[in-house]
């Protein structure tokens, strides 16, 4: 009985151990990339040059408080600790595999070719997106959006801070995702770190309340198929709508788009432009 208990506690220490490490992992990762660019961009944008860059703002006048930044902060630091224990415990599941079914990621770039690795990168950025308007959607479902997603919901002008301010059952839905989007299709280690980076990025910037991207871009048919700024800050604004994170795809074809979404984007780089020549 004393030796079964003391091999129980063996686990348990050891279980604990590798949890705390997960956790650690997940930080150093948010320290060198997450809070890195969260705070650059917060103080370029919000802080350093905000009347330099006003003609930029989406939203003419800011409306987030401090206190709102302070507990988008402290949300995102807890969505860190959600993502650490779901990597924890599918690693003791999975048995170390990164991939949900089988073991599909590869080393040797050679064995698919450049062409399958950037073309891999994109399928990537697509299922993820997928992924993103299915879990987004239900997550504004009444229930679940009173009780969980208010939470993202508590900046109406969202800053960079906005990016991972999650509940924990929120936080732990959409990571499951980041799990679920490469173990799809084969891929290789640098396209899945290529691919966290561009979403990393692309979310930062859809919650910067800034419109960065160029008139010609937000009109072209080329690329406007991307979602801009403005498409997810509307979201913000008006709550149901707009609900894609990268591609506006899932919002045309499901008919979510709010109907002033292309007359809104229109008025925030006419107002850019008449500001800048102001200036």
């Amino acid at each position: 009985m004393g030796q079964t208990t003391a091999t129980l506690l063996e686990i348990a220490s050891k279980l604990a151990q590798d949890l705390i490490q997960s956790i650690r992992e997940i930080f150093v990762y948010a320290s060198a990339n997450y809070f890195r660019f969260t705070i650059l961009s917060f103080l370029i944008f919000w802080v350093l040059f905000k009347d330099r860059l006003a003609h930029f703002r989406i939203q003419p006048r800011p409306k987030t408080k401090t206190k709102v930044i302070l507990r988008e902060v402290g949300f995102s630091l807890s969505t860190f600790v959600v993502i650490g224990t779901i990597n924890w415990f599918l690693n003791i599941v999975l048995q170390g595999r990164y991939g949900l079914f089988y073991d599909n990621v590869y080393s040797d770039i050679s064995t698919y070719g450049w062409s399958y690795f950037c073309l891999s990168i994109f399928l990537l950025l697509v299922i993820d997106d997928t992924y993103f308007y299915w879990a987004h959607r239900l997550l504004h479902h009444p229930q679940l959006f009173r009780r969980v997603h208010k939470v993202h919901h508590y900046s109406i002008d969202p800053t960079p801070f906005s990016t991972y301010s999650f509940h924990p059952l929120e936080a732990a839905i959409l990571f499951f995702g980041y799990r679920l989007t490469p173990s799809i299709i084969p891929v290789h280690n640098l396209a899945i770190s290529l691919w966290l980076l561009l979403t990393l990025l692309n979310a930062i910037v859809i919650h910067l309340g800034y419109e960065i991207y160029p008139r010609w871009f937000t009109k072209s048919r080329l690329t406007n198929w991307k979602t801009p700024s403005t498409h997810h800050n509307m979201h913000h604004a008006k709550v149901h709508g707009n609900y894609g994170l990268i591609f506006t795809w899932w919002d045309k074809l499901m008919k979510t788009e709010f109907p002033d979404y292309q007359a809104q984007v229109e008025a925030v780089q006419q107002r850019k432009l008449t500001l800048q020549k102001k200036k």
